[in-house]
């Protein structure tokens, strides 16, 4: 739990008018940070009367002080006085920083909502007990919590206090100083942001329930004020141009200045497409190494090799629709993007097809959404093998007939040949190298042509 929380401080803001401390902030920037912005979120009852304010945070170690006009602060409009529900402001600075990496907020707003219940939260922030003026990283604490329960008319959730660390004879002097810190949830590859501390329930915090306000709130506020909307924990976000570096780093620079030309308007069109709808379609991910679970979409590797995959597609077929790819040779070809590290790999062996495989056909939720003679696009972290980076249908049998003999396996062999038939699998590194290639125009009948060795 240290380490993780020491990649929290880097969001921890502390609010001061002079050298009177007001109360702390959280700190977050868009993942599209067009405008250099970068927005605090605090509570609105920490700035609401005052004018002189300064912001502190730390940035490769060093604390980062900056003075704040009037002007960059939003106040709520359902926060007029102490009691009121959607204790939020936000602080919008024009201040670059590139380095500092975006955080996502869970909505409250679904079926789901009770899947926080008891779950742990954590927050940083600077209590007035024992706060001291001369130093940042002295003055902050850790507050571990408990989620208890939300209630959406008011935008507000119910925490209690998780930790031993608390003086039960005072809590309130103690919590003194939170407002406005920001709630995380911990899913173990990230910290998702929950909501803005707000005080306690009942006087002096006696019964140790805590509230604050809902990330859905602080997210419709950013909307209705015209600023950067954070995406939500389960959004997808389909623009895909933080992966234009790698895609040119890894595609240019062999090719003939023609194929550059046409590579970069292909390029162009994937990156003003939102690609929101074919990840959630036709792309797919269902990697049990991968850190970021379900939420594949994150990924750098996905997102990258699905940038590259899509403009190969734009090559080979340029009125391709990438919500439902095809190519076309004798007939319509489905293709098919899945990214994962495989199952049954020994953490010393190099990756191989049946890794793959075995990782396929363990996932029936998505065997049973794959269309018969399909081709699929295989992606993953770690490079296999030349020689196990392309697979037939007649080599999947085979493959197929070796994992049933695998200890501990998970498939069962009088299921295996109702499910549906792959035509080839290809993995990632391969379309690169015909991309890579270039001469675009014969791309298509090149590809063709590869899927068709292929099955002989």
């Amino acid at each position: 739990m240290e380490n993780r929380v020491e990649d929290l401080k880097k969001y921890i803001v502390r609010i001061k008018e002079n050298h009177k401390y007001l109360g702390s902030g959280v700190l977050w920037k868009p993942q599209q940070n067009e405008e250099n912005h970068i927005y605090i979120f605090t509570a609105a009852h920490v700035l609401k009367n005052y004018d002189e304010i300064e912001v502190e945070f730390l940035r490769n170690n060093e604390v980062v002080n900056l003075s704040v006009d009037r002007s960059m602060i939003v106040i709520s409009e359902t926060y007029q006085n102490e009691g009121d529900f959607g204790d939020v402001a936000i602080i919008t600075l024009n201040y670059v920083y590139n380095e500092l990496p975006s955080f996502r907020f869970i909505s409250f707003h679904s079926n789901l909502q009770n899947i926080y219940e008891g779950k742990k939260l954590i927050m940083l922030g600077f209590p007035k007990e024992g706060y001291l003026n001369q130093s940042f990283e002295l003055s902050m604490e850790t507050m571990e919590l408990r989620y208890a329960s939300v209630d959406n008319n008011i935008s507000m959730l119910k925490y209690k206090l998780d930790n031993s660390n608390i003086d039960q004879s005072n809590r309130n002097e103690e919590m003194e100083g939170f407002s406005g810190a920001g709630l995380f949830y911990d899913v173990k590859s990230e910290f998702i942001f929950v909501g803005i501390h707000k005080g306690s329930i009942g006087s002096g915090g006696e019964r140790g329930s805590l509230i604050g306000t809902t990330s859905d709130f602080v997210r419709n506020m950013c909307s209705k004020n015209k600023l950067d909307v954070p995406i939500q924990m389960n959004e997808i976000n389909g623009n895909l141009s933080d992966q234009i570096e790698y895609f040119k780093e890894e595609i240019l620079e062999d090719l003939e200045q023609e194929d550059t030309i046409k590579v970069l308007s292909l390029l162009d069109e994937v990156i003003k497409q939102d690609m929101a709808e074919a990840i959630n379609g036709i792309f797919y991910d269902f990697c049990n190494e991968c850190k970021y679970k379900t939420n594949y979409h994150q990924c750098k590797n996905f997102r990258g090799f699905l940038l590259i995959l899509s403009v190969f597609l734009k090559a080979v077929n340029g009125a391709v629709d990438l919500k439902s790819p095809q190519i076309s040779a004798s007939k319509e070809i489905p293709v098919y993007f899945v990214c994962s590290e495989g199952m049954g790999r020994n953490t010393q062996a190099q990756l191989k097809i049946n890794h793959f495989v075995y990782a396929l056909k363990s996932q029936k939720e998505l065997s049973h959404r794959l269309e018969d003679n399909c081709i699929i696009i295989w992606g993953s972290e770690k490079q296999p093998r030349d020689s196990q980076k392309k697979c037939s249908y007649s080599r999947f049998k085979n493959v197929l007939i070796d994992i049933t003999h695998m200890p501990d396996n998970a498939l069962n062999i009088t299921s295996i040949f109702k499910e549906p038939h792959p035509k080839a699998i290809v993995h990632i590194d391969e379309i690169i190298t015909m991309l890579r290639n270039g001469k675009l125009q014969k791309l298509e009948e090149k590809f063709i042509e590869y899927i068709g060795e292929l099955e002989k």
